[in-house]
């Protein structure tokens, strides 16, 4: 039989969904809480004793104070491995396990993504100030701005797209 000359399905990137952004999101913080956090939870059990409140527990770490230094420490184990979770899976594929599933991408607007702009992409994953405000103003500025950009990814001139084949 002859070969068809079939045309071949073009594909072309768009202006991402905030709804699959924020699903993307999810689906890689669970990953993150599973591969990542999950080995953290017997440290954390055998240095904090679980209480049924929130306040028990600072009381607890208040009367302890050497405990909240090893705290500290492993909350920028975690924040580190977590922000190369990211930054690995967007250098190589140029997407993270969330926005595969979904079909997203990290665009730059140079030539191709730096370490740099992921770390900055990743800058709100660190948990202490000013970083933490991102966790509040990443989200506002994204419904704001005409390609739904949040503040990272405007400073680190990237942004989310999603392919679509046609």
């Amino acid at each position: 039989m002859k070969n068809l000359a079939l045309p071949k399905k073009k594909a072309f990137f768009a202006q991402a969904s905030v709804l699959k952004r924020i699903i993307a999101f999810i689906i890689d913080i669970l990953l993150v809480n599973l591969i990542i956090l999950f080995p953290f939870r017997r440290l954390f059990d055998s240095i904090i004793p679980q209480t049924s409140s929130f306040s028990k527990t600072f009381e607890f770490l208040s009367e302890n104070s050497g405990f909240s230094g090893t705290i500290t420490i492993i909350m920028f184990a975690v924040a580190l491995i977590t922000i190369l979770y990211f930054m690995t899976f967007e250098k190589k594929l140029g997407q993270s396990p969330g926005k595969m599933i979904l079909n997203l991408y990290v665009e730059s607007s140079k030539k191709d993504l730096k370490y740099w702009q992921l770390f900055v992409r990743s800058m709100f994953l660190i948990p202490v100030f000013p970083f933490i405000l991102l966790w509040f103003i990443d989200p506002i500025v994204m419904f704001f701005t005409k390609e739904n950009q949040r503040l990272s990814e405007i400073l680190s001139s990237t942004k989310t797209v999603e392919k679509y084949k046609v």
